[in-house]
């Protein structure tokens, strides 16, 4: 393959990239399903405040920096585009209608995505050839969990990029004689040392720097380990001045780190044992677009890649170890963003060694088209009808629409959190802070300009909260406990709640039995939204559930938008 058809595809493969990951970026706005983005992007413009420091260590600190950066050249661009005049105007459209910072941030993690597929197209070129480059992108630009998360204000698909980068510059090691140029051993170890900052996880990529680097033929042991503790250096300096602050409050990063460690393995190893989780992974990959027929050439690609042992070495040391670290595990599919390069990097070794071994050009081409046809098409498939399925309007969008329309502005409505995305009263705001804060005046800054709005948006409601409480200084709670005692609606009626708005799942929530009685005798149903199809029979609804965001969940044809039911009930 020539050098200008391999650009021509790659350029192919970047827009067909970005034009599947564009497909429904705005999907929820302006309310926001995805529990995830909300945090990011609340720590992420708390910078704003000139506090340096996100004071919470669950996640390093580069992406969030970065993402902060990213608002500020939105702030710029809408400033010259007359969006907004001053930063006051833009701290208001974050309460009132904040669609345009989601869909900026979203952007980013989008743009990520389609330099992702550039990376995977220059780091298999470099090591197998340009035929290999030119299919890996095409694949990589329509896997489906990679177009799937790439519509998130989230890390994964930044980090992955990051981790690409890092084995793009150690194929440059790979394919120098002698020994790495000190430039390629720096510029290594600090893509390291990002994409470490970025996520946790990525600290495995120092697995695959350490073994190119310590593994040179022909090079002294001394020159191996001087490289090795170079971009060793590198990563370290650019980890801590892109997180800057994990060291002086190393004891809430130690909290956080181990209390997200107990959440996200301890609860996996502890209830299932080690590597229970990699079936799942398996499965997921399978359940979003990768059948059987694909993943086997893909595996075999990657087997065949150790033909030539280092540069084997170099694209599966990475994905191998790090699908047996996130196989211990609670399984998520945003987790197997790092991996999917790589698979996209066996789809091409495969089809290039097949094609390489025919002397006809004319069934080179033949068979290096049929081969990526049959590795595009599933995934393609699947990322269109999920750019279609974003679309459509959420079950707890259509039910805010109804409240708005129906119900008057002030009401007292029992919720959920991650429901349907009532805006808060004034009043309500201040009750609530009252009754956590003991006084307004302690909220924190955000809740302060929020109560500061003028005029306050409309239509607004006094929204009380069905749960056992948490963290957030802006609700009150009720307990489903408070109606085991006795299945009246009596501490609903006390707390002055006129309408309760409950979700539902394609299962019974047995937490919701005694308040489930309460209201069939006190209450009456006045509006429900299904996301299933109309045609869809009860049997296997019972099978689906519902496709929210922030679960794993696959695009089922039973469904037709996203959300779970929402029924609406009237207190009598």
């Amino acid at each position: 393959m020539s050098r200008s058809v391999l650009i021509a595809t790659v350029a192919l493969a970047c827009g067909l990239g970005l034009w599947l990951r564009l497909n429904g970026l705005g999907f929820g706005l302006p309310a926001v399903y995805n529990m995830d983005e909300v945090a990011i992007m609340n720590r992420a413009l708390a910078f704003g405040t000139g506090d340096l420091s996100p004071h919470n260590f669950l996640y390093p600190t580069f992406y969030f920096y970065a993402l902060f950066a990213w608002q500020g050249l939105t702030f710029v661009t809408g400033w010259v585009m007359g969006w907004w005049d001053s930063v006051a105007a833009f701290q208001r459209e974050f309460f009132v209608d904040p669609s345009r910072l989601y869909w900026s941030g979203r952007l980013l993690s989008t743009l990520c995505g389609v330099a992702t597929i550039a990376a995977v197209a220059g780091l298999a070129s470099r090591l197998f050839g340009r035929t290999a480059g030119a299919i890996a992108a095409l694949v990589m630009a329509i896997m489906p969990i990679a177009v799937m998360d790439a519509h998130y204000v989230k890390h994964d698909v930044p980090v992955t990029l990051l981790i690409v980068l890092v084995h793009l510059w150690l194929a440059r090691v790979v394919t120098t004689e002698g020994r790495a140029r000190m430039k390629d051993v720096l510029v290594t170890g600090a893509l390291a040392g990002l994409a470490m900052s970025t996520h946790y996880y990525a600290v495995l990529v120092a697995l695959p720097v350490g073994a190119v680097l310590l593994s040179q033929p022909g090079v002294t042991w001394t020159n191996r380990l001087r490289d090795g503790v170079t971009a060793g250096a590198a990563a370290t300096v650019l980890f801590l001045m892109a997180s800057p602050f994990l060291l002086p409050e190393w004891q809430t990063a130690w909290i956080d780190i181990t209390q997200n460690q107990a959440i996200v393995m301890g609860r996996a190893t502890e209830n299932r044992g080690m590597f229970d989780g990699l079936g799942r992974y398996m499965t997921m990959i399978w359940e979003h677009g990768l059948r059987f027929s694909q993943l086997l050439p893909i595996v075999t690609g990657l087997i065949l890649a150790w033909q030539r042992p280092r540069r084997g070495m170099l694209v599966t040391l990475f994905p191998v170890t790090f699908l047996l670290f996130i196989a211990n595990t609670v399984p998520a599919t945003r987790y197997l963003n790092p991996v999917l390069p790589f698979l996209a990097i066996g789809a091409g070794v495969l089809i290039t060694i097949i094609a390489t071994g025919i002397k006809s050009r004319k069934w080179q081409a033949v068979i290096v088209a049929a081969f990526t046809l049959s590795q595009v098409t599933r995934g393609l498939e699947y990322s269109l009808t999920m750019g279609s399925f974003f679309k459509q309007t959420d079950t707890r969008t259509l039910a805010r629409q109804w409240i708005e329309t129906e119900i008057p502005a002030g009401a007292s409505v029992l919720i959920q959190p991650y429901s349907v995305p009532l805006r808060m009263s004034r009043e309500g705001l201040v009750e609530a802070l009252r009754h956590t804060l003991g006084s307004e005046a302690q909220a924190s800054i955000k809740f302060q300009q929020q109560l500061a709005l003028s005029p306050y948006p409309s239509p607004a409601y006094r929204t009380i909260y069905l749960g056992d409480g948490g963290l957030d200084k802006d609700k009150i709670y009720v307990s489903p406990r408070e109606f085991d005692r006795e299945a009246t609606l009596a501490p609903l009626r006390a707390l002055g709640v006129q309408y309760v708005v409950l979700k539902r799942y394609n299962v019974p929530d047995a937490s919701l039995a005694s308040l489930d009685r309460a209201l069939a005798s006190g209450g009456r149903i006045v509006a429900t939204f299904s996301p299933y199809r109309s045609d869809v029979d009860q049997g296997q609804l019972a099978t689906v559930p519902p496709f929210l965001h922030n679960t794993d969940a696959r695009l089922d044809p039973a469904l037709a938008r996203p959300g779970p039911v929402i029924e609406i009930w009237r207190i009598d």
